[in-house]
């Protein structure tokens, strides 16, 4: 299994234990909630949980490369519990199945997940290291595996994220391509209210050629979201003053705004809005 792949793995049992709390109930892994960092040697490793219901949670793995600040892989990840037990699902794009382990052991403050069928890794040993950080063995069940220590991230910043946000409206009013660039991500993907659905260099050439002018742009009431250290979203109210050609467009809108963390300025990756009747 590639390495990165467990980076997705040492918070799935990294708690301390709960009182009352058995192993058969993700309300031992309660803690793992939120975002998470490891640092490797040429990698950083980023983690995110969300509790989609009190038998289900969702998270992610990313891991980043430090020379470039490149993607170097990434996994969608699952907690759930089914037939009396708790399992950490993984998912990532080399291998065509998920794969499982079963949580076996929730003692002491140490945690393990387990799944002798597996290659590598067959088992992960979790221990909580005092305050925000979490330590992990992932081996083959013997003598073969590595460390990684996690500490608790902190959220991305709720005026930063905006900062970015108003500096990106303000690109596309002046139709400035340069700052557009800066704040509109390589791999954006914007959904205007009328259904259409255009990449980045297709949105700069319509604002650029004057198909489509932004007057004005007032935001009424936005909450900023965090997916993880390197990703948010925005959910948001506003007016929008367009002209699209001759035709004066004037609406109120509600939006949904994806930001991500590259090369240190929050850029929009995704833009899906809808006009208010």
């Amino acid at each position: 299994m590639h390495r990165h792949w467990t980076g997705g793995l040492v918070f799935t049992a990294l708690i301390p234990a709960t009182a009352g709390a058995g192993c058969d109930s993700l309300d031992s892994l309660r803690w793992l909630l939120g975002d998470w960092v490891a640092d490797g040697s040429k990698s950083s490793f980023h983690e995110s949980w969300r509790e989609l219901g009190p038998e289900d949670w969702q998270g992610t793995g990313i891991e980043r490369l430090k020379a470039d600040g490149a993607i170097d892989g990434s996994e969608d990840l699952r907690l759930v519990e089914m037939d009396g037990g708790v399992f950490y699902v993984s998912k990532v794009r080399h291998n065509e199945l998920p794969v499982a382990f079963r949580l076996t052991s929730c003692a002491d403050g140490a945690f393990a997940f387990e799944n002798a069928a597996h290659a590598f890794p067959r088992r992960l040993e979790y221990r909580h290291g005092g305050g925000d950080v979490l330590s992990v063995r992932v081996s083959d069940g013997g003598e073969n595996g590595f460390m990684l220590e996690f500490r608790r991230a902190a959220a991305p910043a709720t005026p930063a994220v905006l900062a970015a946000e108003d500096a990106r409206f303000a690109a596309m009013i002046a139709a400035d391509a340069p700052a557009m660039e800066r704040w509109l991500a390589a791999d954006l993907v914007y959904a205007h209210s009328t259904g259409l659905v255009q990449d980045r260099p297709q949105l700069m050439a319509t604002i650029a050629d004057g198909r489509t002018r932004y007057v004005a742009i007032t935001p009424a009431e936005r909450e900023v979201v965090a997916l993880g250290p390197v990703a948010a979203f925005v959910r948001g109210r506003g007016r929008f003053q367009v002209a699209a050609g001759e035709t004066p467009i004037d609406m109120q809108a509600r939006y949904l705004a994806v930001y991500v963390l590259r090369d240190g300025r929050w850029q929009l990756r995704a833009w899906q809005s809808m006009q208010i009747p």
